[in-house]
């Protein structure tokens, strides 16, 4: 393992509360983590959420937006989450990196090569708590969300993940756990629909022959999660979106979403069959 620098960072539950809506963000400061031929990149003022995914030196997840989790609270204000704080700011009351079994420093500027590295965190969005785990290993990264009412709470919308992947994909592939499958263009409509059925998804660019494929590894056992891509102009966006049985959430109701991600180089012509295998890899690990 290679390290810039070393130390635990642990931010207590009674420093947090002193940073609240009106506070302003901490000073930016990213971390870069490489496992294979994946790097992932983590941003502190975004409650260390995602900044920049990349598969040899391409940015496959672009830091042109949000990623982690999102949720819309009315009694808040609207949404809170990473970078958005209509509903105010997700606080981080601890946050924990480990780079092949050894604690590591969330310091600006830190790198990290490694065969495994498991990041964690526990924030407040309003009441509601957010234990998050990201794990980078040989190529594919994993993100483990679970969100839990500390008192009763309407929500309006969840979004337990969501990524910014890159406007230069042109293609995209989806697949459910039978193996029908669906596909089409990024064309900038913005009118792809809600699929319940994905078991996952993938999409493709062409120019450097990068493909990317997001597979749903843990659904809630209540409610439906459901995946769509945002076309826009600046990202190709991709959501997890929690349909819940109900709007208000009892005190200590929890839901635990995960997703892994792995990226791909194949020719333009055979994309679609390289994510195809890859998602079968990942669906027998």
């Amino acid at each position: 393992m290679r390290r810039v620098a070393r130390f635990s960072l642990l931010v207590c539950a009674a420093l947090a509360t002193a940073v609240f809506a009106e506070a302003p963000r901490p000073d930016p400061a990213v971390v870069t983590l490489r496992s294979g031929e994946l790097s992932v990149e983590l941003e502190r003022s975004h409650a260390w959420n995602i900044r920049r995914i990349s598969f040899r030196g391409v940015p496959v997840g672009t830091a042109t937006g949000a990623y982690g989790t999102l949720v819309s609270i009315p009694a808040a204000g609207g949404w809170i989450g990473g970078p958005h704080t209509e509903g105010g700011v997700e606080q981080v009351l601890e946050a924990r990196l480990i780079v092949d079994g050894e604690e590591a420093a969330l310091e600006d500027g830190a790198e990290y090569t490694c065969e495994r590295a498991v990041f964690t965190k526990r924030s407040m969005l309003d009441r509601m708590q957010l234990d998050a785990t990201l794990t980078l290993s040989g190529g594919r990264l994993t993100q483990h969300q679970r969100l839990t009412a500390t008192e009763a709470i309407v929500v309006d919308t969840v979004y337990p993940l969501m990524y910014c992947l890159s406007a230069e994909t042109a293609e995209w592939l989806g697949a459910t756990a039978a193996g029908e499958e669906a596909r089409g263009l990024f064309d900038g409509s913005s009118k792809l629909q809600w699929r319940e059925d994905w078991a996952w998804t993938a999409a493709f660019i062409p120019e450097s022959r990068t493909g990317v494929v997001l597979r749903v590894t843990r659904r809630p056992e209540a409610g439906r999660l459901l995946l769509r891509y945002w076309d826009q102009e600046r990202y190709h966006k991709l959501y997890l979106r929690l349909d819940a049985d109900q709007r208000t959430w009892a005190e200590g109701h929890s839901v635990e979403v995960e997703a892994a991600l792995e990226c791909f180089e194949a020719p333009p012509e055979e994309w679609a069959s390289a994510a195809q295998s890859v998602a079968r890899g990942m669906a027998s690990e």
